[in-house]
C-alpha cells in the first residue's frame, strides 16, 4: 500500500506539472508567428522579428512564472511573482558560480517548482505571534527565496554533468531511428496521463535545443519531424475510420464532429480530442497509434528528414519550420501514406472490436437531433450543471485545454447517456467519483461558467478532482 500511495502521488504530481506546462508551450507559436512574419522573405518588419525574438529568449522565465501560478492551490497571483524574482536569483546566481552554462531553462523548471511546493508549506506553519500580523503570503515568498538560494550550490556541481547528458541523449540516441521509436510511442503513451510535456521539456533541456530556443529555432529538430505526417494526416485518417464505422453500425455517423476533430488536428495540431476518443474506450487502438507514431518518427529519421516544431506538428508548425528543415518536403507524401494506413488499420481494428463509443442506435437518435446544445456559455454551462446532478454533486473540477476533469460526489446522478446531446466528444468515468470530459474547444468556457455559477451559490469547489473532498 504505502508503495501504490506514493506511486499515485508522484503520477498527481507530475500530472499537475504537466498541465502547469501547457501555458509556456502554448506561448511558442505565437512567437514563431511573430518572428517568422517579421523575416526579409515575409512582411519584412524587424519589430515583429524582434517581439517574437524576445517572447523566446524569455522562455526560461516565463515557465517559472507558469509552473509557480499553475502548481497554486487557487491560482495566487503573488505566488507567480515569486517565481519569477526567485528565477532571477537562482540563474544570477548559478551564472557568477559558473558562466557559461546552459543552465536557463534548468533554473525556470526549479524555480517553479521550488516555489510551488515552499509556498504551499510554509502556509500550512505555524508562526510566532510577532509573525502572524505579516500578510501570510511574506514568509512563504521569503522561504522560497531562500530555498531557491539554497539550490545554487548543488545545482552548480550536478548540472554539467546531466547537462551533458541530456544532450547526449538528444543528440545521439534520439536521432537514431530506433530512438526516434521509443520517443514517439513513449510520448503518445504519456498522452492520458498528461505526462507527454513533462516528457518533451526535459528532453528540450539539452544543449542543442537550448540554443534553438535562443536563435528562435525550432526545437526537437533531429526527432520529431515524424509527428507531422501522424498529425497531419494519420489522425484525421482515423477519424475517417471512425466515421465509416459509425455508418456500419447504423450510429449517428456525427461526420461533422469528426471532420472539425481531423481539422483541428491537421491546422494547429491539437491532437487529444481525437485521442481521447479511444484512448480509454478501445486502448487496442490507442496502443496502434501509439506504435505507429513510434514508426513514422523511425522512418523519418531513417530518411534524414529533419524539420523541427514550435508546438505540436500542425500545419501552421510545417509552414514556420519548413524553411528551416531537410528534406521538407518528403513528409507530404510520407503523410499520405500514413493516412491511409491509418484509415485501413482503424478499419480493421473496429471490424474486429467495435469502439464502444457512448451513442444509442440511429433510428433512436434522429429525434433527439432538434435538440441543439446551447450557444451560449452559460446556458451550455447550465445543461451541463443539470446532466452532472446539479451542484451539490459537484466537488472539484479542473480544466486542461480540451478536458474537464470532475469529481462528483454520486455518479449515479450523471445522465452520461444526455453529454453527447450537450456537444462532449468523449467521457471517461475512472471510479466512482472521477469524471473526465473531453470538450473539445469549449472546455475553458465551460468550466470558467460552472464556477461562476457556483460562486453565486456560495457552493466551495476545490482545484483537484483526482483529491477526496471533506463533505460537512
Amino acid at each position: 500500500m504505502p508503495v501504490q500511495n506514493a506511486r499515485k502521488i508522484l503520477t498527481q504530481s507530475l500530472q499537475r506539472l504537466g498541465y502547469a506546462l501547457l501555458l509556456p508551450v502554448s506561448i511558442l507559436p505565437l512567437a514563431a508567428l511573430l518572428y517568422r512574419l517579421g523575416q526579409p522573405d515575409v512582411l519584412d518588419l524587424a519589430v515583429l522579428s524582434l517581439a517574437g525574438q524576445a517572447l523566446f529568449s524569455q522562455m526560461p522565465l516565463i515557465y517559472a512564472v507558469a509552473i509557480a501560478f499553475g502548481l497554486s492551490r487557487q491560482g495566487q497571483g503573488a505566488q507567480a511573482l515569486a517565481g519569477a524574482v526567485n528565477f532571477l536569483l537562482l540563474s544570477s546566481a548559478l551564472g557568477t558560480l559558473c558562466p557559461g552554462l546552459h543552465a536557463d531553462m534548468i533554473c525556470g523548471l526549479l524555480a517553479g517548482l521550488t516555489t510551488a511546493l515552499v509556498c504551499s508549506w510554509a502556509r500550512s506553519l505555524s508562526l510566532p505571534g510577532w509573525l502572524r500580523a505579516l500578510p501570510e503570503e511574506i514568509p512563504a515568498l521569503l522561504l522560497s527565496a531562500l530555498a531557491c538560494m539554497l539550490l545554487v550550490i548543488p545545482l552548480a556541481l550536478i548540472w554539467p554533468l546531466l547537462e551533458q547528458g541530456i544532450s547526449l541523449i538528444a543528440s545521439d540516441l534520439l536521432t537514431t531511428p530506433f530512438g526516434a521509436f521509443c520517443y514517439g510511442v513513449l510520448n503518445r503513451l504519456l498522452i492520458p496521463l498528461g505526462l507527454h510535456q513533462v516528457l518533451g521539456s526535459l528532453v528540450g533541456l539539452g544543449e542543442s535545443n537550448l540554443q534553438a530556443l535562443a536563435a528562435a529555432q525550432p526545437l526537437h529538430e533531429g526527432y520529431v519531424a515524424g509527428l507531422y505526417p501522424v498529425i497531419m494526416f494519420g489522425l484525421p485518417g482515423a477519424c475517417f475510420a471512425i466515421w465509416l464505422h459509425r455508418q456500419r453500425m447504423h450510429r449517428l455517423p456525427q461526420g461533422g464532429l469528426l471532420l472539425t476533430l481531423a481539422l483541428t488536428s491537421a491546422l494547429v495540431g491539437i491532437t487529444e480530442p481525437i485521442e481521447f476518443l479511444f484512448a480509454f474506450t478501445a486502448p487496442w487502438l490507442f496502443l496502434a497509434h501509439a506504435l505507429l507514431t513510434g514508426l513514422s518518427l523511425a522512418i523519418c529519421s531513417g530518411l534524414g528528414i529533419k524539420v523541427g516544431t514550435y508546438f505540436s506538428a500542425g500545419l501552421l508548425d510545417l509552414v514556420l519550420s519548413y524553411s528551416t528543415g531537410e528534406h521538407s518536403f518528403w513528409l507530404i507524401p510520407l503523410g499520405i501514406l500514413f493516412f491511409v494506413a491509418y484509415a485501413l488499420l482503424f478499419s480493421q481494428l473496429l471490424e474486429h472490436a467495435p469502439l464502444s463509443l457512448p451513442s444509442r442506435p440511429l433510428a433512436e437518435e434522429l429525434p433527439r437531433l432538434a435538440s441543439v446544445a446551447p450557444t451560449d456559455p452559460q446556458m451550455l454551462a447550465i445543461q451541463y450543471l443539470k446532466v452532472l446532478g446539479g451542484m451539490d454533486n459537484l466537488q472539484a473540477m479542473s480544466v486542461c485545454l480540451t478536458r474537464l476533469s470532475l469529481r462528483v460526489r454520486d455518479m449515479a446522478l450523471v445522465d452520461q447517456l444526455r453529454l453527447t446531446s450537450l456537444g462532449c466528444l468523449s467521457w471517461i468515468a475512472l471510479n466512482e467519483h472521477q469524471l473526465v470530459l473531453v470538450l473539445g474547444p469549449n472546455a475553458g468556457l465551460v468550466e470558467g461558467q460552472l464556477r461562476m455559477l457556483a460562486d453565486r451559490q456560495s457552493v466551495p469547489l476545490g482545484f483537484e478532482p483526482n483529491k477526496a473532498t471533506l463533505s460537512f
